[in-house]
């Protein structure tokens, strides 16, 4: 349950951005296609064998096993958070999409072994720029699952989220498309 409330505090701009729109009568996000952070086997999110994202409570999205040990910048934008166990990071692209990136199931709980930083809070990012890398197989070899949930946590701020169709994706492909 912490790591829920660490994610919605970090990500509370959500609620700011809301009261904003209904204030001003603004859209404040833009349709947007989300790059793939990853390479590797594509899978619907509510296969993850986490509840929170499996049941949407983070947001819409989708999850990526993946086949690779990096993680690029979906979005061009800003690098909103990166989590001190460097497993999760959140990111506002320029159109207004906030998206997190959750590497594996529980990883939280490797306390930042086996992962490593390469962007900071407040960073600037281009679609394709490395962010984060991790040792798939020593986190293999702890025991946990790297399925990457790929969470856009303002989900209610768009009509409609498109995933992506393909089983296997590679880094840039064409991951969720945000229509208002």
């Amino acid at each position: 349950m912490g790591l829920v409330n660490m994610i919605r505090s970090i990500l509370s701009t959500k609620e700011q951005n809301k009261s904003e729109y209904n204030k001003d009568k603004e859209i404040i996000t833009k349709p947007e296609v989300i790059y793939s952070p990853l390479e590797g086997e594509v899978i619907k999110l509510e296969k993850v064998n986490d509840p929170t994202f499996a049941k949407g409570i983070m947001g819409k999205g989708i999850a990526v096993f993946p086949n690779k040990g990096q993680v690029v910048s979906p979005v061009n934008g800003q690098v909103v958070a990166i989590f001190n166990t460097k497993h999760a990071i959140a990111l506002k692209s320029d159109n207004g999409a906030e998206i997190l990136i959750h590497i594996g199931i529980d990883t939280v709980n490797l306390n930042g072994k086996y992962f490593l930083q390469k962007v900071k809070q407040g960073e600037r990012v281009s679609i394709g720029d490395l962010l984060v890398e991790f040792d798939i197989n020593n986190i293999k070899k702890e025991g946990y699952d790297l399925v990457t949930s790929v969470i856009i946590t303002n989900t209610d701020m768009y009509l409609d989220i498109k995933e992506t169709e393909v089983e296997v994706i590679r880094e840039k492909d064409n991951l969720l498309e945000l229509t208002l």
